[in-house]
């Protein structure tokens, strides 16, 4: 383990495009930390005070923040892309082999990289909601509201892995960050034309239950642990809150944990079955 960890740190560490990408990721976080609190937009000439609604109030706080920080999951990806192209590119998986380093313990290597990646990342929002959170929050509830905690960390952990399959089945950078782009798009076509086939020009009731066959496509489903934020018109009025307690999408959580071995199986299959 200390050995593929050490590895596979050179290789990062020594890169110039992932240090710069891991860089502006959390310059974005901290920005975000530094100015959410502060950030109270004019609505038709009302200003809104996210505080005020509760926005940063446990246990809300932990799916706002967790959702708003997955959006940034793009910039781990191209640093797992980034990552694995280089090896092609450079020949470092094929001097690494001649060194004896196992195709099988190459693969381990890379499993290990998302893993950091992910985990470094959870420890972020974990740390970015507990200091937002003890500054703005009425009270402080750590466990309450937590899962989204895991919820993100299969997010992240999904995301990267499914684009390390397509790094390693593309083997080029751009091809690979176009095809992550491109199959995102169409997913969500495919979500636009599954509503217009189900109820053509006639919206679902509010409050109607219906499921979406198309959300449980790789990168839909992966976008569905967490979803958007709960808001509640009724809590507002009489409580003056707008974000309410929510839940994990729980069969997404599964379908993602079920996307995570299958693309780690095709990356595994693909890596001991193509030449170098």
């Amino acid at each position: 383990m200390k050995r593929l960890f050490s590895i596979e740190w050179n290789k990062v560490f020594y890169n110039k495009g992932t240090r710069i990408f891991i860089i502006i990721y959390f310059i974005m976080i901290i920005l975000m930390g530094i100015t959410l609190p502060n950030f109270k937009p004019t609505i038709s000439g009302m200003e809104v005070d996210f505080i005020k609604l509760g926005a940063l109030d446990f246990p809300a706080i932990w799916h706002n923040i967790a959702w708003l920080i997955g959006f940034g999951k793009f910039f781990l990806a191209i640093i797992v892309i980034n990552n694995i192209t280089n090896e092609y590119s450079f020949g470092t998986f094929k001097q690494n082999t001649i060194d004896g380093l196992t195709k099988t313990e190459f693969f381990g290597s890379k499993i290990l990289l998302n893993l950091i990646i992910t985990l470094f990342s959870s420890f972020v929002v974990a740390a970015l909601v507990l200091g937002l959170g003890a500054s703005f929050s009425e009270k402080f509830d750590l466990v309450n509201g937590i899962e989204f905690l895991a919820g993100y960390f299969v997010e992240i952990f999904a995301y990267i892995v499914f684009a390390m399959f397509l790094s390693f089945l593309l083997r080029k950078s751009a091809f690979a960050i176009l095809s992550l782009i491109v199959l995102s798009i169409g997913e969500a076509i495919l979500k636009g034309v599954e509503f217009f086939v189900r109820f053509g020009k006639t919206p679902p009731k509010p409050g109607e239950e219906f499921t979406f066959f198309s959300n449980f496509l790789p990168l839909n489903s992966n976008s569905e642990i967490l979803d958007s934020p709960s808001m509640d018109i009724q809590s507002l009025m009489s409580g003056g809150k707008l974000f309410t307690p929510d839940h994990i999408q729980w069969e997404f959580f599964g379908t993602n944990v079920f996307y995570i071995f299958l693309f780690l199986g095709l990356t595994l299959f693909i890596i001991k079955k193509r030449d170098l």
